[in-house]
C-alpha cells in the first residue's frame, strides 16, 4: 500500500537560521555591553594592558587618614624635622693680641685647643716651636744623669737676643731651641715685654767647671769655718757640677731685664708674663718654686728649658716639673 507523504517548504529552514542567527547577535551585543560598563558605574583600570575593574573598598576596613593643614613636602628633599642643622661650635673662645687667619693648620688648631691665640705669624716658627718628633728634647740633666766631658752638640747657633758684652762662648743655643725662643720673646714684645734678653745659653763642660769653682773659692772665702762638703752643699743650691748641669745641653737659657741674674727679677710683669707663657712655645720654668725639693735646685725665674710645644704643654696642664713629667713618661 502506498504512504502519502507531504514535504517541508525550503523558506521553514530559512527562517529558524536567521532567527538563530538573531539570537546570537543579541546575546553577543549584551555580553559586549556587560564588558564595557561592569554595571557598576566604575571605569575600568588598565593595568598590563588588561582591563581590570577596581573594586570598592569596605568602609570597615578603610584606615583613617589624618589631614593636616602643613603645606606638603617635595619629593627629594628632607622634611623641616629632617633637615640638619649647622654644628655648634664647642670650641673654647681664643682671645690675645692676635688671631691671624694665615696662621698654619697646626697653630691654629693649637690655638683652638689652649683658648689663646698667637699674636705673630708663627709660619715661620711652628715647625721648630712644635718638632716632628715631641718628645725629641725631653730628658734629664742632673747629678743622675750626666753629659760626658766632651759633649757638645752640633747644631749651636748665635742667640738673637743676647744681651750686649755677653761673651761669645754663652751666647749659643741649639737651632731648634733658638728659632723657637726667637718666637716667644717676639711674642712677648707685643705684649710689652721688650727689654728681656739672654744672659747665658750653652756653656761647655769646661766653662761649668770653671764657674762651678769658682762659687767654691767664694764661699770658701765667706764662710773659712766650714768643710768642703758644707760648702759644696751650699753651691749646689744655685750652680751644679760639671756634666750635670742643663746649659751643656744647648736648650736652656737664662734671661730677664735686670743688670744682673739675680732674684730681684722674681715677681715681674716680665717674669710673670714669661712663666704664664712659655708652655706655647715649647719652654718650661725649669726650676719652679713650689719644685725646689723635687729639682733640689732654688728657684730660678729666670731659667728656660727647651722641651717642645707638646711635652710643655701638657706639663703646664699637669702641674709638673721636668723630674715630675720623665718619670711620669717612662723616661729614664
Amino acid at each position: 500500500m502506498a504512504r502519502n507523504t507531504k514535504k517541508s517548504s525550503p523558506y521553514l529552514y530559512v527562517a529558524i537560521g536567521l532567527i538563530i542567527v538573531a539570537v546570537l547577535l543579541l546575546v553577543t551585543i549584551l555580553v559586549l555591553s556587560v564588558s564595557e560598563y561592569g554595571g557598576s558605574g566604575e571605569s575600568s583600570v588598565s593595568v598590563g594592558g588588561e582591563s581590570a575593574i577596581p573594586s570598592t573598598p569596605d568602609a570597615s576596613q578603610t584606615p583613617s587618614v589624618q589631614t593636616s593643614s602643613e603645606p606638603s613636602v617635595p619629593v627629594g628633599l628632607p622634611s623641616e624635622s629632617e633637615q640638619t642643622s649647622p654644628p655648634v661650635s664647642v670650641e673654647p673662645p681664643v682671645s690675645g693680641v692676635g688671631n691671624l687667619p694665615e696662621q698654619p693648620e697646626t697653630a691654629k688648631a693649637y690655638e683652638r685647643t689652649v683658648g689663646k691665640a698667637y699674636s705673630i705669624d708663627m709660619n715661620p716658627y711652628e715647625q721648630y716651636v712644635c718638632p716632628a718628633d715631641p718628645m725629641e728634647y725631653v730628658f734629664l740633666v742632673d747629678a743622675s744623669h750626666t753629659l760626658a766631658a766632651d759633649f757638645e752638640p752640633s747644631d749651636l747657633v748665635t742667640i738673637k737676643d743676647m744681651k750686649p758684652g755677653r761673651p761669645d762662648y754663652y751666647s749659643k743655643m741649639r737651632a731648634v731651641a733658638e728659632k723657637a725662643l726667637e718666637a716667644f720673646l717676639e711674642e712677648g714684645r707685643m705684649y710689652g715685654i721688650d727689654d728681656v734678653l739672654v744672659s747665658n745659653g750653652f756653656r761647655s763642660y769646661g766653662s761649668q767647671a770653671a764657674l762651678f769653682n769658682s762659687y767654691i773659692a767664694q764661699e770658701r772665702a765667706a764662710h773659712p769655718d766650714e768643710t768642703e762638703e758644707q760648702i759644696e752643699a751650699r753651691v749646689l743650691v744655685y750652680s751644679l757640677r760639671p756634666g750635670t748641669s742643663e746649659h751643656q745641653s744647648g736648650l736652656c737659657v737664662d734671661m730677664h731685664n735686670q743688670q744682673n741674674t739675680d732674684m730681684s727679677f722674681a715677681g715681674t710683669e716680665a717674669a710673670k708674663w714669661l712663666e704664664e707663657n712659655c708652655y706655647r712655645f715649647g719652654f718650661v720654668l725649669r726650676y719652679p718654686e713650689d719644685k725646689e725639693n723635687i729639682t733640689t735646685v732654688m728657684f730660678e725665674p729666670w731659667h728656660f728649658r727647651f722641651v717642645g710645644r707638646v711635652a710643655a704643654t701638657e706639663m703646664h696642664e699637669l702641674g709638673m716639673c721636668l723630674e715630675e713629667y720623665c718619670d711620669y713618661k717612662g723616661i729614664r
